[in-house]
């Protein structure tokens, strides 16, 4: 099988990660994705974030119709800090009859040399959505470097509207709509929970 691994903090999961998700399976083919909430990012140890159980619970309703994307448990199952070069090395040992693809916005890869052990990341298959609609040059000279390695990477665009977690957060503190932005339950546990006040 063909699987996507699309890994963040999801604190909320909104309508740009949906969207996100199903341009690539419909582009690249993908028989699944792997959604990977992360339990500790080491790129986002000092930012306050949301309990894990209560982001798997957002998660969870967002996706709960499509039978192509699911949750994976291996970056939160036990707390700890996870890199992404451990979880993609996880899944090939893991899943050895099976072709991941690791699934990054323009933005993060543009900063992968930042990452712990990068290099080894970059050997990976990698599909970069767009965050905008013209193809930025340093993005272009990045893939580039990246045909060094011998591996594929695949530029996608992204369909989705210019939405982010920290965007759905300031308008919740804010006391502002987020309707159409994030599923109706995702809504209601942000309600429930008192959440980003």
């Amino acid at each position: 099988m063909k699987i996507g691994l699309f890994g963040g903090t999801f604190d909320p999961i909104h309508i740009g990660h949906l969207i996100i998700m199903e341009n690539v399976i419909n582009a690249m083919n993908l028989d699944k994705i792997y959604i990977l909430p992360n339990s500790n990012p080491p790129h986002k140890l000092q930012n306050k974030k949301t309990d894990i159980k209560i982001r798997l619970k957002m998660v969870r309703e967002a996706i709960k119709d499509n039978h192509k994307i699911e949750i994976n448990d291996y970056d939160y199952r036990n707390n700890s800090i996870h890199y992404t070069y451990l979880t993609i090395d996880y899944f090939k040992k893991t899943y050895p009859d099976d072709e991941f693809y690791f699934i990054i916005g323009e933005d993060s890869f543009l900063d992968i040399q930042k990452w712990k052990n990068y290099k080894q990341i970059l050997k990976e298959n990698l599909i970069v959505f767009k965050r905008y609609s013209e193809i930025n040059s340093s993005l272009l000279s990045e893939i580039n470097e990246i045909k060094k390695y011998n591996k594929n990477i695949y530029l996608i665009d992204n369909m989705a509207l210019d939405i982010s977690s920290t965007l759905i957060r300031s308008l919740v503190k804010d006391k502002k709509s987020i309707k159409y932005l994030v599923n109706d339950k995702v809504i209601e546990i942000i309600n429930r929970e008192n959440l980003y006040v």
